[in-house]
């Protein structure tokens, strides 16, 4: 008798089109350029197409009315690191042992990919394209197999890091822009860093820079990134390009630049989503000022689920909900839960004459796909070893009707509760034996750490716990998810 996992495997590749093995169909011929924009712990109530009324977000919903709005799609992680991992990796970060099993990579962790994992970076790379990263990385630098939080920023050179893994050039941020060392790194070095100029380390993580000049200004940050993507695509010439703009927005600390503050009707949260919706609008302006418009294909996503306030604690995200907004919309939980508010995030696809405008779809899709996809698009087939839960979506972002990208999702709460989503079910797997985060455990966490079933057909909002009621949905959730866990992947077999 076949067993669960096989049989998910097989219903997968049943449904996952020939482009993943066959370079039938694809792009070859004219590969586009690829603009990935991911926003930083952005709600999926934070954007006006995916039903924010409070907030203005007119070039992110033109992205909408322009392309194609996925309503059920997951980041595999409810913090940063492990979403990025994902993404870059096509591969659940709970797989790699340089990543801690709860909580978030340290700013000076080791980097968190094998030399020869293929990534996103490396697969464009290889295809003949100029690949940038703009932003945040917070995905390691250096070398070390455990997970380290200490890094030696005085070196003359900040590596290995994104150069490493496939990018051409780099500009951005070690991890988050309060975090340590900040300074912006530019390709493997300090930008102003003259030789000479000394870096000191104090204590585990801290730095002392050779002048206080040196540190980046916070509210002008998301800014700068910006302009640096603009300044990319006016600079594209022959070769096809990959541009990953990785922006701070709307992370903690809310720091909404000055030309953008009060101008929302929901405090300096509003301000700072309204922010980053310009900064969308410059990278679209410059995409058509160039005459680029009709061969890149433009993603826009979350790393995770927003930041949601119980009280004044948060004064930002407390000040726009009594505004009446609603960080995560119709969702529970928000930001490190394992609920729908932490993972569930706006996912829009535009690609002129090759994505369908102003369409939607609620096909079940994780950012760990679009590693498959690209390849997909680039009539590649992922090597072995690479990709472990990537499917490709390729179809779905088309608009073709009967296209599925994969049967279930597994979430992977920053406390370490696991989640498995297939068809209009959630499961909850309660953690037996919960691990410690860096920060004392809260009542809030204990109580996510149950036994779980929810209908999300029925009730979005995770209200009725199902768990006694469908003894047969339970049985066949976690046999997935103990199965994914053994077999080392969820996608296909290639």
């Amino acid at each position: 008798m076949k067993s669960l996992f096989a049989r998910f495997l097989f219903i997968a590749l049943a449904l996952t089109p020939p482009a993943v093995v066959h370079a039938a169909g694809s792009t070859r011929a004219n590969p586009p350029n690829v603009v990935l924009i991911l926003a930083d712990d952005l709600g999926y109530g934070d954007v006006g197409s995916y039903g924010a009324t409070k907030l203005k977000t007119p070039n992110i919903d033109r992205l909408a009315r322009e392309g194609r709005r996925f309503t059920s799609a997951y980041t595999p992680g409810s913090v940063c690191s492990p979403s990025r991992y994902g993404l870059m990796a096509g591969r659940y970060v709970w797989r790699e042992p340089r990543h801690h099993p709860t909580g978030v990579h340290a700013p000076g962790g080791p980097l968190l990919f094998d030399r020869d994992r293929l990534t996103l970076a490396t697969l464009f790379q290889k295809n003949g394209y100029t690949t940038a990263a703009l932003g945040k990385w917070h995905l390691g630098f250096g070398g070390g197999d455990k997970p380290s939080g200490r890094y030696d920023w005085s070196q003359e050179e900040i590596k290995p890091g994104p150069l490493e893994v496939g990018f051409d050039t780099f500009y951005g941020m070690a991890a988050n822009v309060g975090n340590q060392p900040r300074i912006y790194i530019e390709n493997r070095r300090f930008v102003g860093r003259q030789p000479g100029d000394a870096v000191k380390m104090i204590g585990r993580a801290d730095i002392e820079p050779w002048s206080p000049a040196a540190y980046y200004k916070e509210d002008r940050v998301a800014g700068d990134i910006a302009k640096k993507a603009v300044e990319f695509i006016e600079r594209a010439k022959a070769k096809p390009f990959f541009l990953y703009v990785a922006t701070n927005v709307p992370h903690n600390d809310i720091t909404p630049a000055a030309e953008f503050a009060g101008k929302s009707a929901c405090g300096p949260y509003g301000d700072f989503v309204q922010e980053l919706d310009a900064h969308v609008g410059l990278i679209l302006d410059a995409l058509q000022r160039t005459g680029l418009v009709e061969n890149t294909l433009v993603l826009f996503t979350s790393d995770n689920g927003g930041v949601v306030a119980d009280n004044e604690r948060l004064a930002a995200q407390w000040q726009a909900k009594q505004a009446g907004h609603t960080i995560c919309g119709p969702f529970r939980g928000r930001k490190h839960s394992i609920y729908e508010g932490g993972f569930r995030v706006p996912f829009i696809v535009r690609w002129p004459g090759q994505v369908p405008a102003g369409t939607s779809s609620d096909t079940l899709l994780g950012l760990t796909d679009v590693l498959a996809t690209c390849a997909a698009l680039l009539g590649e087939k992922l090597p072995v070893g690479a990709g472990e839960d990537s499917f490709n979506a390729l179809p779905a972002w088309k608009g073709e009707p009967a296209a599925r990208v994969r049967e279930a999702v597994i979430l992977d709460s920053s406390d370490g509760v696991f989640a498995i989503r297939a068809g209009p079910w959630k499961l909850i797997e309660r953690n037996a034996a919960p691990r410690e985060t860096a920060k004392a455990r809260t009542a809030k966490m204990d109580a996510e750490n149950q036994d779980q079933l929810f209908n999300l057909a029925d009730d979005p909002a995770e209200t009725k716990n199902l768990w006694s009621a469908q003894p047969g949905i339970v049985k066949r959730l976690t046999g997935l998810l103990a199965e994914a866990r053994a077999n080392g992947r969820t996608a296909p077999a290639r």
